[in-house]
Parts: structure tokens; sequence; C-alpha cells
């Protein structure tokens, strides 16, 4: 699910990213000709629709896993494991944005679709303009010529077209049959299409909106390129547009010659003196389509830097060579409290990311198997630092495993009692805080409040474990309670640290004194397969 989240993300940065460098070299062309600046729009729009494809087959690159030497380890420390049934489908904050997303792509798809459905009905309903050739055709569904069709395009006039002068209807059909001979009905759809995927992007609609006018007035140089006289074409344009104003509907979905919002811009484009009206030739197209792929390539791979800054990677294998799956492996930074979980997978590896640069050691514990440790492992400059773990025949402490979906109760857990230490000082007159471990034994746990699986979690797949670093206090509570690992969830954090702060221990004596001591808990909060 956070992948999905993470490459919606990465998409809006990286199409933000390809439009705006569209707008500015179209920009740059400055008095270039509209033909190619067409090139750009379509080439950047081509790019965002073949993003998302790209994007998501990206491979990531892992580092060689050397081996390394295993050295005895110290008791782990107390674990729990809280244990879920996964849910069936439930409402979240991620359903919730794709839902938005899928409702805003059905939206524009439709409307898309709509006009599309029209331009067919249009069609089969028009009849050829005879005199004129097959591919054009008149109905009295029009009211201003337009191109339509995406396999077969077809020259759309309204039927007043059959008492226009040949001159207007010359230069009108020129215009229409430079749309064809472009293939822009093919890309002014495939345009609608990324604008459906991207719909919540301006920049896209914006793109669309540069592409059409561009390909307008691609098409009126291709006229006046033909001989055509600026003057009397701008004003066949004007009366043509004019007619927009008394007939006020014009058909969805195809690519009508005239548009009151484009008009303005148009006639100074075909009235400017010394502007470019040089064609796309197959040459330059393929050059764009050439540039175009030079740009996504290196665009759909892009990272962030900041997601990845350092990893420890490995994999957990017996005496024998054969991979070792469901270990458990604690990773902790040398010189600090904090310490790292995860678990080896089917093919017995593991990976922890991103984590800091420094000194870390590496723990790994299956039951029937020795407890594995080895330190020292570097991670420098952002690097994937790497261990092979080798884990030979042994045995492992028993962790102690409470069901999420049982109410909470209380449960004692007896322990033999604590042996006097030898040659042990005199009590001082405050409580002497003793790290667990060594010749002191853990206190007694006389009261464990279970751990509730958060129901958001659940219904997220969350999972993860929970490292807590407490002091039992001299009247058995638990104070001073911290976490000593950040890769996991912070709502795990908040229920592990809400169910622990309730529990109670009978003080561990020292001397006939209660003191305090420092202890550290692990709680493993996984769904049920």
């Amino acid at each position: 699910m956070a992948l999905t989240v993470n490459l919606l993300l990465s998409l809006a940065v990286k199409s933000a990213v390809a439009l705006a460098a569209a707008t500015l070299l179209a920009k740059a062309l400055g008095r270039a000709s509209s033909a190619m600046k067409h090139l750009v729009w379509a080439g950047a729009l081509a790019c965002l629709l073949l993003m998302p494809f790209l994007s998501g087959i990206v491979p990531d690159l892992e580092a060689p896993i050397p081996a390394s030497l295993s050295i005895p380890a110290t008791p782990p420390p107390t674990v729990v494991n809280v244990l879920a049934e996964r849910p069936g489908f439930q409402f979240s904050a991620v359903f919730l944005a794709w839902g938005i997303w899928a409702i805003g792509f059905g939206i524009v798809l439709a409307h898309t679709g709509i006009g599309l459905f029209r331009v067919a009905r249009v069609v089969r309903r028009a009849h050829s303009l005879e005199g004129w050739g097959q591919d054009v055709l008149v109905s009295p569904k029009l009211f201003v010529p337009a191109v339509c069709g995406f396999w077969r395009p077809r020259v759309i006039l309204p039927v007043e077209a059959q008492s226009w002068s040949a001159a207007r209807l010359r230069m009108v059909l020129k215009h229409e049959r430079m749309h064809v001979s472009r293939h822009d009905t093919r890309t002014h759809v495939l345009a609608q299409f990324v604008c459906a995927l991207y719909w919540a992007n301006p920049l896209v609609w914006y793109a669309a909106a540069c592409l059409r006018r561009e390909a307008e007035q691609a098409c009126d140089d291709g006229v006046l390129e033909q001989g055509e006289s600026p003057a009397l074409y701008a004003g066949e344009l004007v009366e043509i547009v004019q007619s927009l104003r008394t007939a006020g509907e014009q058909l969805i979905g195809g690519l009508a010659m005239g548009r009151v919002s484009e008009l303005e811009g148009r006639l100074k484009a075909m009235l400017k003196s010394g502007s470019s009206r040089r064609r796309a030739t197959p040459l330059v197209v393929m050059g764009a389509c050439l540039l175009s792929l030079i740009v996504l390539l290196p665009l759909a791979a892009l990272r962030a830097p900041a997601q990845q800054p350092g990893a420890i990677v490995g994999v957990v294998q017996d005496a024998s060579g054969a991979v070792v799956p469901g270990a458990r492996v604690t990773v902790g930074l040398m010189g600090t409290n904090r310490k790292e979980f995860a678990t080896t997978n089917e093919t017995g590896q593991f990976a922890l990311r991103p984590v800091p640069d420094g000194s870390y050691s590496v723990t790994v514990a299956k039951p029937g198997f020795a407890l594995f440790k080895t330190e020292g492992i570097q991670v420098k400059g952002g690097a994937a630092a790497s261990v092979q773990v080798v884990l030979n025949i042994g045995s492992i402490a028993e962790a102690m495993e409470i069901r999420g979906e049982a109410p909470g109760a209380p449960g004692t857990v007896r322990q033999p009692p604590v042996p006097p230490l030898p040659g042990a000082p005199a009590p001082a007159a405050s409580a002497e805080r003793i790290n667990a471990g060594g010749n002191v034994q853990p206190p007694k746990l006389t009261n464990m409040v279970r751990p509730v699986y958060p129901p958001d979690c659940k219904a997220e797949g969350v999972e993860g474990t929970v490292a807590l670093r407490g002091t039992i206090g001299r009247d058995g509570s638990v104070i001073k309670l911290e976490p000593i690992n950040q890769l996991v969830d912070p709502r795990l954090v908040q229920a592990a640290t809400d169910a622990v702060r309730q529990w109670r221990y009978q003080p561990t004596l020292l001397n006939a004194e209660p003191v305090e001591i420092v202890t550290e808990i692990s709680l493993n909060f996984r769904l049920a397969r």
C-alpha cells in the first residue's frame, strides 16, 4: 500500500518536472514555427503517458553480500508477540485517496468517451459533399468545420458550406486536411487520456490546451505555405468564428476549426511578418521522439536520495548452506540505544533502510539455532552495508505470545527468586539503578496488560517491532519508558507504550533494599498469515 502511495507522489513530482521543462523549452523556441512547438507539447504528454509504466518496472539494486564471522551474544531482552487476524477490506485514508483519484479519472474519461460517441454518430449520419472527395462530409449537427475520427479521420462541414464561395471552401479544406495529415485527432485523444490520468495536475490541462492551440496554428501555417493570402484567410476565419456566437454549439470530441478564445492569437500569428511556418519533417519528428526518450528514461528511474540514505542488508543460512526464513534480526547502532528489527523472508534475506551512517551490531535469533552476533558493520556515505549470517545448531530462550484480538487481562509470570550477590556492598541511602543482566536477574512481572493491535494498522496491513527501554522503579512501576528504534509505525509505538506503562513488577531487592532496574522490552506486532 505504501508503495502505491509513494508511486503516486513520485509521479506527481516527475510530471510537474517534465511539464515545467516543456514550458521552458516552448518559451525558448520563441519565433519557431507552431509545428515545432506542437512537437514539444506532444513529446511532454507522451512522456507522462509512459512514465507510470517505466517508474513501476525500474528495479532496485542491492549490494553483494559478503561473509562475516559470528561471536557469542548476550541473552535477548523480554519479547512479547502481539498477533492479530488479517482483516478484510476496511475503509482508510489510503482508499479514500485512491477513490478520489478514481472518481476524477472516471469523470474525465467518461466526458471523452461521450464526445467520441457523438463524433461517431455525427459521422454515420453525415453525407458526402459532392465534388470534394469521400473524406469531406456535411452534417446538420455542426455549425463550424471540424475533423472527427480516430482511426479514419473525416472532414465534417456544416450544411451552410454548400453555399460557401469556392475560395472559402478551398481554404477551409486545406486547413482541415492538414489536421488529417498531421494525425492531430489521434494526438488529441491521447492528450485527453493523459488529462484523465493526471486530472488533479493543472499543468497537464495547460499542456493539453497548448497542444491544441499549436495544432490549429500549425494548420494555419500550412494553409499560408500553400500560397493563400494571410489577409483573405484571416477574414474567412473571422466570419467562421462569428457563426459560433449565433449557433452556440460545437462538437465535443472533434477538432473544430474555430474557437472564440483562440481567435486573437491565431490572427496575430498569421498576420505577423517574419514568423517561421516550417513543417515538422519526418527527421525532425524522429529527433523529437529520441529527445523525449532520452529525457524520460532517467526521469522515470529517478529516486529521491533522502528516501534511502543507508541500508543494512543480508541473507541468513544454516550450516548446510540452506536459507533460513523467519529469523529474527536485531540491528543496533553502536554507542547509542537505538535498535531496529527485521525478519528474514522466504529466501532468507532481510533489509533495514533507511539507517544513518555509523557502526552497527547485528544479532540473529531463530528457535533451534544458537544466537548469532557480529559487530563493526559500517554504513558510510549512504551505501548499503551487507552481512552474511550462518546459524549453528543451538538453543534459544522461549518467547511469550499475546494475541491482539483477546481482551486485556492480567497475568502472572513466575520466575526463580533472585539469589544474593556475592560480595555485595552495603545499600546506599538512595536507590541504586542497575542494568539488567550479568548477576542481576530481571524482576518479577506480576501484572501484564496485553497490548491492543491498533485497528487502523490492521486495516492497512502494518506490522513491526517496538523496542522499549524503561526503568522499573522501587515500587514496581515502569518509569522513564522510551522507544529505542525508529523504523516502526508511530501508532504501534503508542499502543506498546500505553500497555507497558500499566505493567507492574515485584521490585528487585538488593540486600533487602529495593533498587531500580533498567530493562528492554520488545513487542512484535504481527498479522496472521
